[in-house]
């Protein structure tokens, strides 16, 4: 089985060594690394090479250099890969050294259960760091309040709980998101490649705390730091906020229903189509109709939210 890590690079010098250090420390060592800068103008693109020089595992992608975008950079990546499991990776991120073992053996045994060419993402837990590495939260899941069971489409549609630097995809499942991915109609990759193997395939959830997510003020998008009480208190005095974050939810879905059209499978159609009709009900209905369809947030500070700003 060939594994390789996908690596999207931007601006991350000051990073980089760490996270290239637990690459190289891993205890499966089977791998390969297919990286693409985005155009830094920093020493990212030179830290690469000369990583890649003492290591032939890793290798520039065909648009190294170039400025795509982090959504842009993966789906090239995704695109250029022929690997039969593709691991996702951040510049910033700290690998704990059974990352690659642990999930790969995981996919083993999940594969061997399921049917054969089914589309798979398996993610973890992580640890929250900050900039010097020191730990914030043990885990990301539940500074975050995320249900680890809300693996199904109707859970993911309303709100995302796949972090890349966590998610490994096999085969049948990159060939989806490459073929059909579309940067600009993503929110960020994660949600769309979560969506597309709830809808084909089948999402997996490993509790261990495989990375140390690395917060420093620069993410695409980061942890919130504050408490889940905070949140809450803070959600009710935001309701603009709140509604932006719906309206996403329907903008996403549909975007996605666009992308796939006629491919999607009919129940993943399905259950689109029945969430994407809620967006006009009446307060009341569309709450009622929520909870019907399980279309409810994870963490109770954004199932609050969802009530009182439906």
């Amino acid at each position: 089985m060939k594994i390789e890590i996908l690596l999207a690079a931007y601006n991350g010098s000051q990073y980089l060594p760490d996270l290239l250090s637990s690459l190289t420390s891993q205890t499966e060592q089977h791998f390969s690394v297919l990286y693409q800068d985005d155009g830094s103008s920093d020493r990212t693109a030179a830290l690469l090479e000369e990583q890649s020089v003492r290591d032939p595992r890793f290798r520039p992608g065909m648009e190294q250099g170039r400025h795509l975008g982090a959504k842009k950079n993966f789906l090239s990546l995704l695109r250029q890969s022929s690997a039969d499991l593709l691991f996702l990776c951040d510049q910033d991120d700290l690998w704990l050294p059974e990352k690659i073992r642990t999930l790969t053996e995981l996919y083993r045994q999940a594969s061997s259960q399921l049917p054969e060419g089914m589309p798979l993402l398996i993610h973890s837990d992580a640890a929250v760091a900050d900039r010097n590495n020191r730990i914030l939260a043990d885990s990301f899941f539940r500074l975050q309040g995320w249900d680890p069971e809300a693996v199904t489409l109707n859970r993911l549609l309303v709100q995302n709980n796949v972090t890349g630097c966590t998610a490994v995809l096999n085969r049948p499942l990159a060939d989806l998101a490459a073929r059909f991915g579309i940067a600009e109609r993503m929110f960020m990759h994660d949600w769309f490649i979560a969506l597309t193997a709830a809808s084909f395939g089948r999402v997996i959830f490993c509790p261990q705390q495989l990375v140390r997510y690395r917060q420093h003020g620069t993410n695409t998008v980061g942890a919130s730091q504050e408490s889940l009480l905070r949140r809450a208190f803070r959600a009710l005095g935001s309701g603009d906020a709140v509604r932006e974050r719906i309206a996403l939810t329907f903008q996403h879905a549909r975007a996605f229903q666009d992308i796939f059209g006629d491919s999607l499978p009919p129940e993943a159609a399905r259950v689109i189509q029945d969430y994407l009709s809620t967006e006009d009900m009446s307060k009341i209905r569309r709450i009622a109709a929520w909870r019907r369809q399980g279309t409810l947030m994870q963490s109770p500070v954004t199932r609050l939210g969802q009530f009182f700003f439906a």
